[in-house]
């Protein structure tokens, strides 16, 4: 039995997981009903991948196919916040996150992006 294709798709797998990055999303799944109509949503995002600069990496949240850029938290690493628009009528909202970063190449850096999964923000009536 050969094993040469077994042992690099194996290879393949562990090299993809080690670049792997981790979102964490602080949002909590339901929220009250604002008047502003607008509602906190919070991630932390951390990457695996060799010479990926922290303070160069921007996020965003995706609502409704708009971008809202997010911004860091003070004295924290890796850490975004953004309100998010929740339209008058609606109960809940998908959304998900959108992390851009560069990735060192030999001679050039190149710039590399990344989505969460989907999340749905829950806006619980009185």
């Amino acid at each position: 039995m050969n094993l040469r294709p077994i042992v690099a798709a194996l290879l393949g797998v562990v090299l993809v997981a080690g670049c792997a990055s981790e979102v964490s999303n602080l949002t909590p799944r339901a929220v009250p009903i604002s008047q502003s109509r607008t509602y906190p949503v919070e991630v932390t995002w951390d990457s695996a991948r060799r010479g990926v600069k922290n303070d160069e990496v921007n996020a965003w949240v995706m609502v409704d196919q708009t971008l809202y850029p997010m911004t860091r938290v003070p004295n924290t690493v890796n850490r975004w916040e953004a309100r998010i628009p929740v339209p008058e009528g609606k109960t809940y909202v998908p959304y998900k996150f959108k992390f851009e970063y560069y990735v060192p190449e030999i001679v050039t850096r190149t710039l590399t992006s990344e989505w969460s999964q989907e999340y749905r923000l829950i806006v619980a009536q009185h």
